[in-house]
């Protein structure tokens, strides 16, 4: 379904709506001593955002200020950056905070005036250049979220005590500041157990804003996923609604992952990566795509130290309609004192009569690129070791259930037939009580398969679009990019960012582009340097400015 628009905010999809600075505004630091709510605001009418009555449409990008660092980063931009947005046409940045710029964990709830003097500077710089700023906690009290490490924001009642007096004592400072478009509470959430314990705490930052400030936009993002479950969807792919009428509601994509994060040590990406967009071999899964079922009753490994045996699955028939993707697994859970080695894997289909159809595909083992280590408890770990004639997979000191699968090998699977996957396995030492076997995993999604292209990219994000129909509010694509190595040897990152900002476009999303200043997804490289243009990605800051130069 597509996203229709009021024909006001269609006449302004292409003229970028400017901050108004024609009412007085106290000075950086003024404090409202009474819930403020200020004219001149960006704010929420239906699922438009208007200011002084004319529309505004949000594109811009995200100013990280390498927020990883607990240091102020004095040297990420300057005011010639702010003013390079608004002369390239886009009028609004995503400004990462950190709060230990602003407040010690030896000293709760006292406030740095170093932090409030570098806002200021920027509103300052934003408001000369008439860019928007949305302050976005990057990192709360209790650590970072987007990668499960900030378990302490959801375990430790003070920590969210402490996040929602900053965000009352920032927007007490800021109530009457029409440069800040928004309060965006914090980024990419990842709960310790349930999608109620993020409603919980939007719900008590969102009141605890308006205490003070009743005017500003408030930007809500869906819950990114738990610690048990990346995408522990909520049949809305966890997006909710708070009890405020003023709210702007977030979303972000990376999507193909595989793509936008190839050659990342740090996303577990293997360096030697060369994926490219579009590319129509290439399978590119919807996200709300979910593990259904598996080959369960496979042989297994008996305990003890075995040499190598082949090993043959069960054929599995695929008679339930819901199955869409299926994949080769190595299981190997309770390996606390010992190893299994996976070698030679082979996965092959048979149609309805049982006739052999054709090898679906013969496993890489020559390095970890597109296999995935799940372990329930985080225990153990997977490795490429020797094998029986070339390279194998080992996986050993596992204490609970435990499995290494091919998810770079997805395959389709067709109604009717059947799926058997073979290999050599080695066991050492195997503990009375452990599971080692091969498995075929199949998933299931409410979506189509696609190959990785434009279609793929708007069915990703179409959801969220609808969802903002449905629910008559605005919708916001806070994050969405493609890495450095997207845009290097024809891999295609040009033509990803330009089909994702027309698809954005057509779709009605505010958006910025994660992000501005930063070596992995930057439009300029580099660190504790301002930005250089002869270490720049000078093709993709081109393409923004002719999609929004004026």
């Amino acid at each position: 379904m597509r996203l229709p628009l009021s024909i006001l905010l269609s006449a302004c999809l292409f003229l970028t709506c400017r901050p108004t600075n024609s009412i007085d505004t106290p000075a950086p630091g003024a404090v409202a001593e009474t819930p403020v709510s200020a004219p001149g605001l960006v704010h929420r009418e239906g699922r438009n955002l208007v200011q002084n009555g004319k529309p505004v449409l949000l594109n811009g990008v995200a100013f990280s200020n390498w927020v990883w660092d607990n240091k102020i980063p004095a040297l990420h931009h300057n005011e010639a950056d702010f003013a390079q947005l608004n002369q390239m046409g886009l009028n609004c940045v995503r400004f990462y905070l950190n709060y230990q710029w602003f407040e010690d964990d030896l000293r709760p709830y006292t406030y740095k005036q170093a932090g409030w003097d570098w806002l200021d500077q920027n509103i300052a710089w934003a408001k000369k250049n008439n860019v928007y700023l949305i302050l976005n906690v990057h990192v709360p009290q209790g650590g970072y979220q987007s990668q499960s490490k900030g378990t302490a924001l959801w375990d430790v009642p003070e920590n969210q005590n402490r996040l929602a007096a900053w965000w009352k004592a920032i927007a007490k400072r800021y109530a009457s500041e029409p440069t800040i478009a928004g309060y965006d509470l914090v980024n990419e959430p990842v709960t310790t157990k349930s999608i109620d314990q993020w409603k919980d705490l939007a719900n008590k930052l969102v009141k605890t804003i308006r205490e003070v400030d009743t005017g500003h936009l408030i930007v809500v993002e869906r819950l990114n996923g738990t610690l048990d479950g990346w995408r522990d969807y909520n049949g809305e792919r966890n997006m909710f609604l708070v009890p405020d009428e003023n709210v702007l509601y977030q979303f972000h994509t990376y999507d193909p992952f595989e793509y936008t994060h190839q050659q990342f040590s740090w996303a577990n990406r293997s360096p030697d990566e060369n994926e490219r967009y579009p590319d129509e071999t290439k399978l590119s899964t919807p996200p709300d795509l979910q593990w259904y079922t598996a080959t369960f009753n496979n042989p297994a490994v008996v305990a003890g130290t075995s040499g190598w045996n082949r090993y043959t699955g069960v054929p599995y028939r695929v008679s339930d309609p819901k199955i869409k993707l299926a994949f080769a697994v190595c299981q190997a859970s309770g390996l606390q004192t010992g190893q299994a080695i996976f070698d030679d894997i082979l996965v092959r289909e048979f149609d309805e009569s049982g006739a052999f159809v054709r090898d679906v595909l013969t496993l890489d083992l020559n390095s970890l690129n597109g296999w995935y280590f799940w372990s329930k408890n985080g225990s153990g770990k997977a490795e490429v070791v020797a094998g029986q004639t070339g390279n194998a997979i080992r996986v050993g000191g596992t204490t609970d259930d435990a499995n290494v699968g091919y998810s770079i090998g997805k395959f389709r699977v067709r109604a009717g037939h059947s799926y058997q996957i073979s290999g050599s396995v080695r066991g050492e030492n195997v503990p009375s009580g452990a599971t080692v076997k091969l498995r075929v995993d199949f998933e299931t999604t409410n979506q189509p398969i696609l190959t990785r292209n434009k279609a793929y990219l708007k069915n990703v994000v179409q959801y969220f679009a609808d969802w903002g129909q449905r629910n008559n509010v605005p919708m916001y694509l806070g994050e969405f990019g493609a890495g450095a190595p997207c845009f290097q040897n024809n891999r295609g990152g040009l033509q990803w960012t330009e089909d994702m900002i027309d698809i954005n476009r057509e779709l009605g999303f505010h958006t910025t582009y994660h992000a501005y200043h930063e070596d992995s997804f930057g439009w300029f490289f580099g660190q504790n340097t301002l930005p250089n243009p002869a270490n720049a990605n000078t093709p993709l800051i081109e393409l923004f400015r002719r999609k929004f130069g004026k």
